[in-house]
C-alpha cells in the first residue's frame, strides 16, 4: 500500500477522508454516513437502501479491485493479477464501531468535514506533513493527531470555492505542521 496509506490506515485518517469523499461524491449528509471498522478487510463498501437492505462490495483484502471498479464503473474489466475471494477460507466477518478517542484522526476528519469551508484542506495538508515527519522519526505515532488538531485550531477558514484560498490554507497548514511542536 505504501508508507503513507499504511499510517493513514493505522490512525483511521483514511476512513475520515473517505467520509468527506462520500459526502461530496454522493451528496450524503454527514449524519447519514457511518464508519464501520471491519478488521478482515473483505468488505470494501456497503450501502443501505431506503427499504433497509444492504449491498456490500466484497473482495480480497487488496485495494486493486475496488480501485479498478471505481475507475471503470459502470463497466467491468478483468483483473488477473489479484487473487479471487474464496468464501470458504474467509472465516468470520466482524464489525466494530470506531473508538473516536483512540482514533482521534477519524474524529478530526469528521469534524473538519462538518465544518466545511477550507477545513478539509487544512486537515489533509497537516496530516501529510505529520505522516512525513513520523516516517522521518521526527514525531511519535501518538503525536500525529495532536499536530493535525493544532493546525485545525489555528486555521482561519476561507471560501472552499476559491482555489487561491484553498491553496493558501494548505500552505499555512503545512508551514504550521512543519514547525510543531517547536512553535
Amino acid at each position: 500500500m505504501g508508507a503513507k496509506i499504511t499510517i493513514d490506515s493505522a490512525t483511521l485518517m483514511n476512513k475520515g477522508l473517505e467520509v468527506i469523499e462520500a459526502h461530496w461524491l454522493f451528496g450524503v449528509p454527514y449524519d447519514r454516513i457511518e464508519v464501520v471498522v471491519h478488521p478482515q478487510s473483505i468488505i470494501h463498501s456497503m450501502v443501505e437502501f431506503c427499504d433497509g437492505s444492504v449491498i456490500a462490495q466484497m473482495g480480497p483484502p487488496d485495494m486493486r479491485l475496488p480501485i479498478l471498479y471505481a475507475l471503470t464503473h459502470p463497466g467491468r474489466l478483468p483483473l488477473r493479477q489479484t487473487p479471487r475471494l474464496d468464501p470458504f477460507t474467509v472465516g468470520s466477518l466482524t464489525f466494530e464501531r470506531p473508538d473516536l478517542e483512540t482514533f482521534r484522526c477519524l474524529a478530526l476528519a469528521m469534524e473538519a468535514g462538518r465544518r466545511g469551508r477550507t477545513y478539509p484542506a487544512v486537515l489533509s495538508a497537516a496530516n501529510e506533513v505529520a505522516v512525513e515527519r513520523f516516517l522521518k522519526q521526527e514525531l511519535r505515532f501518538d503525536q500525529i493527531a495532536a499536530l493535525v488538531e493544532r493546525a485545525l485550531e489555528e486555521h482561519e477558514p476561507g471560501d472552499e470555492q476559491r482555489l487561491d484560498e484553498i491553496l493558501e490554507a494548505d500552505r499555512r497548514a503545512r508551514e504550521s505542521a512543519r514547525r510543531w511542536p517547536r512553535s
